[in-house]
């Protein structure tokens, strides 16, 4: 009786490990599973705010030349940009030859920037920041939506009332003038304003070269942690 007792004892001891480890197994199973799925999320929202920024540094690189179409054929006339108040040297690249051929892109409406934001709002609204692991990429990402797109959004704003204005004021030089007609009017009104607009696109210009800049750099951290997924 003794052999036998202790023999379902053992016995009995042998199932409970059984279903122990069997218990452990099927955890270990569900947390991998658990953990293939939020690498799968994360890697989602990671390549979707990546395209999104490509797609948005595209139409940066766009605005930005015709802004500096236009700045580049007001300061070829007059220095109207001052180290003291511009910072020329950090932005010597807005100085080009003048394309004089294109003297009536300065009464027509310049094209806004209009960020892709569908990824980064339903990573706020989902609740889901934490998807992305790099603490320093996420304030930048952060830094990119809520405030430099912000802040570039209220210099256009400015911009489009001066176009208003001179869109409305000068009808007759939006449709006839050209290069020369630009360099005689430097001691008139008409380039009094056109000078003040063009200021307003440089701010909207370095503006724009700072987005720019900084989201090169979140490009860069997110590549890192999409590859370290």
């Amino acid at each position: 009786m003794e052999n036998k007792t202790g023999k379902y004892f053992k016995y009995a001891i042998g199932e409970i490990i059984l279903v122990v480890i069997g218990i452990l197994i099927a955890l270990s199973i569900n947390n991998w599973n658990e953990s293939r799925k939020d690498s799968k999320i994360s890697q989602d929202y990671l390549k979707g705010i990546t395209n999104d920024i490509k797609k948005d540094l595209e139409q940066i690189d766009i605005i930005l030349n015709l802004q500096i179409k236009d700045i580049s054929l007001i300061s070829s006339i007059e220095n109207i940009f001052t180290e003291e108040f511009h910072e020329i040297k950090k932005h010597i690249s807005f100085f080009k030859p003048p394309d004089t051929l294109n003297v009536k892109s300065l009464f027509y409406r310049s094209l806004s920037y209009r960020p892709r934001r569908g990824t980064y709002n339903s990573l706020i609204s989902d609740g889901k920041s934490g998807y992305i692991k790099n603490r320093r990429t996420f304030q930048l990402i952060q830094e990119i939506y809520d405030e430099e797109n912000l802040r570039i959004a209220s210099s256009y704003e400015v911009i489009k009332n001066f176009e208003s204005k001179i869109i409305m004021a000068y009808p007759y030089q939006k449709k006839h003038w050209s290069y020369s007609d630009l360099k005689k009017s430097k001691d008139d009104k008409i380039f009094l304003d056109l000078s003040n607009m063009t200021e307003q696109k440089y701010f909207y210009a370095t503006n724009l070269f700072r987005l720019n800049e900084k989201m090169l750099s979140v490009l860069k951290l997110l590549e890192t942690e999409i590859e370290d997924i």
